[in-house]
């Protein structure tokens, strides 16, 4: 059964104003990792607190029955299109929670963080589109 024991470098840090953080070195693949670099650029947050909201999002929506939650069954055995390694500090019980569903739906905990970030992007540009809906509708 996948568990997180697949990063490849990991230690704990403490520090009363943020809780537990779990050091990780993650390997995600191009478009994550793009998705997180926009994040750093446009929002002025670290890829680890993007990482961080598409988590606590993706989990969020557990019960909700949101088309593309789950993990797609037919990309389980792929490995991540054009790799890149990152470092990310993530609160260590927010990392737990989701190696927890990984193991739930039979992956590892980085292919779940990946989809996290694919399923948070896809929820954070569909709120735009409803912004804009929503702005035309006013200006009519």
């Amino acid at each position: 059964m996948p568990s997180d024991d697949r990063t490849e470098g990991e230690s704990r840090i403490f520090s009363r104003d943020i809780g537990v953080k779990r050091s990780l070195t993650v390997t995600l693949g191009a478009i994550a990792n793009k998705i997180l670099a926009v994040e750093m650029v446009t929002r002025g947050h670290s890829s680890s607190m993007s990482a961080e909201r598409a988590i606590r999002v993706y989990l969020r929506d557990k019960d909700s029955a949101e088309p593309g939650w789950a993990y797609p069954p037919f990309l389980r055995a792929r490995r991540p299109v054009d790799a890149v390694q990152m470092h990310l500090d993530l609160d260590a019980e927010l990392w737990e929670a989701l190696s927890q569903e990984a193991i739930n739906q039979d992956v590892t905990a980085q292919q779940l963080l990946e989809h996290a970030v694919l399923y948070f992007a896809a929820e954070d540009n569909a709120g735009r589109i409803t912004e804009r809906i929503v702005e035309d509708l006013d200006e009519e």
